[in-house]
């Protein structure tokens, strides 16, 4: 093996480390942006309890795909498309939003009612709307039941890859929860 072809070999090895690195540090700032989102809804800032949850599950898409480029089940140029699409990557974390209908609220007694999160309700949860005949304020479009709804999903996506990891052993990555 010539010089060259070892210094590409250790540059390869590098970068496949840092993606295990834009995992661990993706997955660990979706942590903190339930907590953080969970403090909001308790001082009833729905809105902004909305927002950062759908970040964590953004975060929690991320993590995923560089898990899955560590894991050698993508490619990087993969990564790359899905990483910087809001779009892209709340589509790669549907699977949870049905994960999350199967409980029960037990303050309210009833089921959780879950919907498909959007970047466009997301950008409402920040930002005042302003139309031709209309101005709405980000507290008035996201409810009570949105953000808690939100919130969980969040939950049960960190629940879900930790059991998956921890308790069931699998690798990290979709490979090794979606099956």
């Amino acid at each position: 093996m010539t010089s060259r072809q070892k210094k590409l070999k250790l540059l390869s090895k590098n970068r496949k480390s840092r993606f295990y690195s834009i995992y661990a540090c993706a997955h660990n700032n979706a942590v903190e942006l339930l907590s953080e989102a969970e403090v909001l809804f308790e001082k009833k800032k729905y809105a902004r309890a909305y927002f950062l949850a759908f970040t964590g599950l953004e975060e929690i898409s991320k993590s995923q795909l560089a898990a899955d480029v560590w894991t050698g089940f993508i490619k990087e140029d993969n990564f790359r498309k899905h990483y910087a699409n809001h779009n892209r990557k709340i589509g790669r974390v549907k699977w949870v939003s049905l994960d999350a209908e199967d409980y029960i609220d037990l303050e309210d007694e009833k089921y959780i009612v879950i919907k498909i999160p959007s970047v466009k309700k997301r950008i409402k949860a920040l930002y005042v709307d302003v139309k031709p005949n209309d101005i709405s304020l980000p507290k008035d479009i996201i409810s009570r039941e949105e953000a808690k709804s939100l919130i969980h999903t969040l939950r049960v996506a960190i629940e879900r890859i930790i059991v998956m990891k921890e308790y069931y052993g699998h690798q990290i990555g979709t490979k090794g929860f979606m099956k």
